[in-house]
């Protein structure tokens, strides 16, 4: 039973969620982020690299870092991956070259898995804790929104600073990182755990929760679901400065535009319960398949100046996917697996963007950037006839429904 005090504190760690998501996100550079590496002296193809790198850091942490949010708690995670982020932060800022940034990357990396599962876990426990998890939707969409909409007003002053000094964007981000991980230390903890941290107790909750993974069919269709899709999203929204500025935007105005992408995303998050509520489960998992793939075709015609409308489907599906794929996962996972859980599905999620992002990039170098989303759009379409199929099998019903 949840005394007032306690509910203060709950009701108190969803404010928090909604200021340090806003905080943390506070990159100015993300709107010219490949334009921000190449000012940095690491190449378009090294980019590439480093943030499949980057991928596969997040790869190898995910599950090991969910495992231990479990066990030691999510706060006590998000704590660790936050100090981590400043660090990355203070790298990029003040140093240039290859070897730098991919070091920086693989903090990141081992930060971002850190955060991811423990974050949603934490703030899905809360809302159960106050016996409010059917709200999670309205939420979470809320919290996304608010996420986004700063990061447009980061953006739009990101792209500026850019062009006055490269290394402004990054170094006007760190404190505001400082200030998220400190209010990291304010969150309170809805379930605590009564296991102790070793090895053995974290390959024993690694397995139990292997075992749930494997045994529920639905999940582990979410997560092939989201493969695809994820790799669409952040394949291109890194892409974004390098694309836009090959369709002949200039640098001065992509700020703008990541400005109107952050709240098309904002505007997404928030409608997502509605589109949901209204569409149903089955055809808004077809509506987000679509849309990414109109995306990414409408990205590869690669028309001048025209084409920063078109990619703006991208930024929509962002958005909308993001809510409506965290909501369907923690719907259906227990607290004593929900970080390993939604650990798993970003571990898929990154092994996705590590194997495809460096040809992404090298596609682009030796060939084209037309060729290299054309490539990607194929492959999409492929994956989801054979999910479709995948999902028709008998072992499978509830999803097709």
């Amino acid at each position: 039973m949840v005394n007032l005090f306690q509910r203060n504190l709950f009701q108190r760690n969803i404010i928090l969620f909604y200021i340090i998501g806003s905080l943390m996100w506070a990159r100015f550079y993300i709107p010219v982020l490949a334009l921000f590496y190449v000012a940095s002296q690491v190449p378009i193809e090294q980019f590439a690299v480093i943030m499949g790198v980057f991928s596969l850091t997040i790869l190898l942490f995910e599950v090991p870092s969910g495992v231990v949010a479990d066990i030691i708690g999510k706060k006590k995670t998000l704590m660790i991956a936050r100090f981590a982020y400043v660090i990355e932060l203070f790298l990029v800022a003040f140093f240039n070259g290859f070897w730098i940034f991919f070091i920086a990357k693989i903090i990141s990396g081992f930060a971002v898995s850190l955060s991811s599962g423990a974050d949603d876990a934490l703030l899905y426990d809360t809302l159960k804790k106050l016996k409010i998890e059917h709200k999670h939707k309205e939420i979470y969409g809320k919290f996304h929104m608010i996420m986004n909409v700063s990061m447009a007003v980061f953006f739009i002053a990101g792209s500026i600073l850019f062009t006055i000094n490269p290394k402004l964007p990054a170094i006007i981000s760190i404190p505001f990182a400082f200030v998220g991980f400190i209010l990291t230390f304010l969150l309170e903890e809805p379930f605590q755990s009564n296991k102790q941290l070793s090895i053995k107790s974290s390959m024993l909750h690694f397995k139990e929760g292997w075992t749930y993974f494997k045994n529920h069919k639905y999940v582990k269709y979410l997560v092939l679901y989201s493969f695809p899709v994820y790799l669409i999203i952040h394949a291109l929204m890194s892409m974004s400065s390098a694309y836009l500025k090959e369709i002949q935007i200039p640098i001065s105005v992509i700020g703008l535009i990541a400005f109107i992408s952050s709240m098309i995303i904002a505007y997404a998050s928030k409608k997502a319960n509605q589109i949901e509520e209204y569409l149903g489960e089955a055809k808004t998992l077809r509506a987000i398949q679509v849309l990414a793939g109109v995306g990414v075709f409408f990205c590869a015609l690669m028309i001048p100046f025209a084409g920063a409308a078109l990619y703006m489907f991208i930024p929509f599906v962002s958005g909308f996917f993001v809510v409506i794929i965290n909501h369907y996962m923690n719907a259906h996972i227990e607290s004593s697996h929900r970080a390993t859980m939604l650990s798993i599905k970003n571990m898929f999620d990154n092994l996705a963007f590590f194997l495809f992002f460096p040809i992404i990039g090298y596609l682009i170098k030796f060939k084209s950037m037309q060729f290299s989303f054309l490539s990607l759009g194929i492959f999409f379409v492929v994956w989801v006839f054979l999910l479709h199929l995948y999902a028709r099998n008998k072992n499978f019903k509830e999803v097709c429904k």
